[in-house]
């Protein structure tokens, strides 16, 4: 089963491609994309109804081999939907069987984001093991194939968002684009991309993943986490760790650092 958090565009392939461009760069050389790149930290509820604004979009720079211009700034226009996915049923060997619900939309204008979802209602959301077996599969289990990872609290539900454009190309066929905020970090030796998530729950809760979780023949790593959720909207911080010497990390927190608003393709 494929885990869907997992869906922002970046593979281990990539992360080796980028640890090389790393290598090559000049710590010195100033960035030339503004001076949003500063890190700050804003707030990680955030209420029943989702309203983001005034938000720029990047869009990767493939023709460049350095970190501190990995991103452009996009400029057009686009339709967005903002989607979540429902477990309709399970087949016969006990996977998950998924559909798509529309539960928002914006667009965005000259580069610039906004877009809108409702409080979801229970139609919209997952119980609360969907959510945890769909959402967090790769720390759902322990090394034992023990159940290592739970929510406090009774009768919780929730979902997570994807936002995907609209966009008709000149063929007028419809690209499956997504946007993800995203960033990037790096040393000589490792690589890591961090990605944030945006997580409805109907109650305030914890979901605790007690131990890390090794895959010995992939020297995967995912940390214990422990995720402290309000009733409403929350943002989820996935950190991806890839290093040369060809071990990954990954590791959960309920954070909201300043990291940009990416299209890519997915």
């Amino acid at each position: 089963m494929k885990i869907l958090i997992r869906n922002a565009v970046f593979s281990f392939m990539a992360a080796i491609i980028l640890l090389l461009i790393v290598s090559c760069v000049d710590s010195d050389e100033p960035d030339n994309t503004d001076d949003d790149n500063a890190i700050t930290y804003g707030p990680v509820n955030l209420g029943t109804k989702l309203n983001v604004k005034s938000q720029q979009v990047w869009m990767p720079n493939y023709d460049t081999g350095k970190v501190s211009q990995m991103l452009l700034k996009f400029t057009g226009n686009r339709t967005i939907d903002v989607i979540a996915v429902l477990i309709t049923g399970y087949d016969s060997d006990g996977n998950p069987v998924s559909s798509i619900a529309s539960v928002g939309s914006g667009k965005i204008e000259k580069g610039i984001l906004s877009f809108k979802v409702e409080t979801m209602g229970d139609s919209n959301l997952l119980d609360s093991d969907e959510l945890l077996l769909y959402f967090f599969n790769e720390w759902y289990l322990d090394k034992d194939g023990n159940n290592n990872i739970s929510i406090d609290t009774a009768g919780v539900k929730g979902n997570i968002i994807t936002l995907v454009s609209l966009y008709k190309d000149d063929s007028n066929t419809t690209p499956v684009e997504g946007v993800i905020r995203e960033g990037f970090s790096g040393t000589e030796d490792s690589l890591t991309g961090e990605y944030i998530y945006y997580i409805y729950v109907n109650k305030n809760c914890k979901i605790t993943a007690k131990y890390d979780v090794v895959k010995t023949g992939l020297d995967y790593t995912y940390n214990k986490f422990e995720l402290s959720l309000k009733n409403g909207w929350n943002t989820i911080l996935k950190s991806e760790t890839y290093t040369t010497a060809g071990k990954s990390s990954y590791s959960m927190k309920v954070l909201n650092p300043s990291i940009r608003w990416v299209m890519q393709k997915m």
